[in-house]
């Protein structure tokens, strides 16, 4: 396959990619694109004019690509990891795994085939199962050994119902009952079941701590971290075999980087890029360019496709668009099913439905209201357990509550009247909208919806209250490259691209449709999977 390269860069950028480069510098500690102080000894630093050689080189300094570098230095490969960042990108927090040995310890026992199964028909089996299944298989294994690290550095690992991000969370401490859960709760019983497959570390939602423990391990074996530099393009032996990248540092400077045995893109997804965007993911294009979403999301330099780009360059091939939005959304009362009616006052859906659902059906009504009452502390503890479910009324819930109270996040009415009137949304089809919610609470029966009989509760004790939501969070877009079992990238030939491997959201055919949350935490789940097992395949790869 003869490499595609491309044919815009600066003049400096091109006379290195002519290759007049002098010497080679060995890895050896951590690499700093623009230091504060004078290299210590032992330590390399990239110079303008000088290759760095290394045996596998991972471009992307995130859960993917840290787990790489760790799993290709602990095989016994020489590694330099690259990241255009001043750190390494963390985001979130849950981290979802099958056969575990905290779920083996509790005795949770989760079939594969029965999780392949609901993850490509949530993705309308348009997703690649070879893929799927390598994540399945060996994802235990792998965060088994994460755990070894974690436990090491003094993290406390815990299994969780990430009902929130912090530690009033609910923490599976025993199975199949844990403490404190409602009566009778089955987490298959719920209208989107959710696996007990999320863990976290040190009761909360820290991806932070994983990969700084992910880091220092990288650097204890030796491997070479380089932040602030931004990876230009990939260069290409004989054959079109990868051999390596050129790379901008910090100060504007190009340097190789020699990869002997592979080059691991871990970049991250693209949704930073508004044009990629509109052509790979237009139903949320806007979303991710909206307002609310412009700081979260836009405004992080990272996402924008690098690693997409540079691998199609050289003949890599998209998997079919559009692509699944990683959306989530929540309102004041967390996901809970309570009543929610469009800004006519109609209702319009079963309220008991998933995150990312709500989300998507948000986009569709333009916004919603979520109505109750006074009842709600009895009420939320029939909502069930669940991604941002307010499950239990605690001191906490009740603290949130007022803040939201006082900051008019929450409406607050002495009657239905005065809500209709706050909300502005017209009266008299608001109050026919609960009449007939009520009466359907009444009868036990949801005969407009089919919601379950327990999360129909009454709005008839003032005082009244609504908040509003209209814009959910982007997160991420989980559309990438087509590759085979050992992720490598393939031409359109189907052919695989020499010396290039790909993790996390360089990744192609996952995902489709939508994310599927029924695994909390499984994008980073598949990112450290399959960083790992790419790591150890470069890291074997004859150099």
């Amino acid at each position: 396959m003869k490499p595609k390269r491309s044919a815009t860069g600066t003049s400096s950028r091109r006379e290195f990619l002519a290759g007049t480069a002098a010497g080679a510098v060995a890895l050896g500690g951590v690499l700093r694109g623009r230091p504060a102080r004078a290299a210590a000894p032992g330590e390399a630093v990239l110079s303008p004019g000088r290759a760095l050689e290394t045996d596998v080189l991972v471009v992307g300094a995130g859960t993917a690509g840290l787990a790489a570098a760790v799993s290709a230095a602990e095989a016994g490969a020489r590694v330099a990891l690259i990241d255009k960042g001043t750190t390494f990108t963390a985001l979130g927090g849950d981290n979802t795994a099958i056969g575990s040995r905290l779920q083996k310890k509790l005795g949770i026992e989760i079939d594969i085939d029965e999780v392949v199964g609901a993850l490509m028909r949530w993705g309308g089996n348009k997703p690649d199962a070879r893929l799927v299944r390598l994540w399945a298989v060996h994802c235990g294994r792998v965060m088994d050994w994460m755990l070894d690290m974690t436990d090491a550095a003094g993290l406390r690992s815990g299994l969780w119902i990430p009902t929130e991000l912090d530690a009033t969370a609910a923490r599976i401490d025993a199975w199949p009952r844990p403490t404190g859960f409602p009566a009778g709760w089955d987490y298959r019983a719920e209208s989107t079941v959710e696996y007990p497959t999320a863990h976290r570390w040190n009761e909360g939602a820290h991806q932070r701590l994983l990969l700084e423990v992910l880091e220092k391990n990288a650097r204890h074996r030796g491997a070479g971290i380089f932040y602030e530099t931004r990876a230009a393009e990939l260069l290409a032996g004989a054959g079109g075999r990868i051999t390596g990248v050129l790379a901008e540092t910090a100060a504007g400077d190009y340097v190789q980087i020699r990869a002997h045995k592979a080059v691991l893109l871990t970049t991250g997804d693209y949704g930073s890029n508004p044009e990629m965007m509109r052509q790979y993911c237009p139903q949320a294009a806007a979303l991710a360019a909206s307002r609310a979403n412009l700081k979260r999301v836009l405004g992080v330099a990272h996402n924008t496709g690098d690693g997409h780009r540079m691998a199609m360059r050289m003949g890599a091939v998209m998997e079919l668009a559009p692509h699944a939005p990683m959306a989530h959304m929540f309102h004041v009362m967390g996901t809970d099913a309570f009543l929610r009616v469009n800004r006519h006052g109609e209702r319009y859906e079963n309220e008991d439905v998933d995150t990312q659902s709500l989300a998507n059906q948000c986009l569709q009504q333009g916004g919603y209201w979520v109505v109750f009452d006074a009842g709600w502390p009895e009420d939320v503890p029939k909502m069930g357990l669940g991604f941002r479910r307010v499950w239990r009324p605690d001191e906490g819930t009740r603290k949130r509550f007022q803040s939201q109270l006082k900051s008019g996040q929450i409406l607050q009415a002495g009657t239905i009247g005065e809500l209709a009137a706050k909300m502005k949304v017209p009266e008299e089809r608001f109050r026919a909208t609960l009449e007939r919610y009520n009466t359907l609470a009444l009868e036990g029966r949801d005969l407009d919806f089919g919601k379950r009989p327990e999360r129909l509760t009454r709005i008839d004790r003032p005082p009244f209250y609504a908040g509003w939501s209209d814009t959910p969070d982007f997160l991420a877009v989980m559309g990438g490259l087509v590759v085979n079992p050992r992720l490598q990238p393939l031409d359109d030939q189907g052919r695989a691209i020499a010396g290039l491997y790909l993790a996390g959201n360089t990744v192609g055919r996952r995902f489709a449709n939508d994310y599927p949350v029924i695994l909390p935490g499984l994008s980073h789940s598949m990112a450290w999977t399959h960083g790992y097992l790419a790591g150890r395949w470069a890291a074997g790869e004859k150099g």
